[in-house]
């Protein structure tokens, strides 16, 4: 869904909501120069006030350029929203 709604005096603000398969974001992250890679990692524990959260063992992939480590900042869907801004910005 793409939604146009205008911001006067000349703005117009858009809005898109997509469904998209996993693989065409991986698809589009490769051509892009990307290589996608299963990646493990563990999201430490949180203590707050009403909230307690276990550490988590989160399982994912990451989009990295040759000779780029593996961290959880490049995880393919991190890169996928810069790599969509960028390509936006680009009108």
């Amino acid at each position: 869904m793409i939604q146009l709604i205008p911001q006067p005096p000349d703005l117009i603000k858009m809005e898109i909501k997509m469904h998209l398969p996993q693989m065409s974001i991986i698809e589009f992250l490769q051509k892009k120069g990307y290589e996608i890679k299963a990646f493990s990692y563990i999201q430490p524990a949180t203590e707050e006030i009403y909230l307690s959260e276990p550490a988590q063992q989160v399982n994912t992939f990451t989009a990295t350029k040759p000779g780029e480590k593996q961290t959880a900042e490049n995880e393919y869907l991190i890169v996928f929203e810069k790599e969509l801004k960028a390509f936006l910005k680009g009108f």
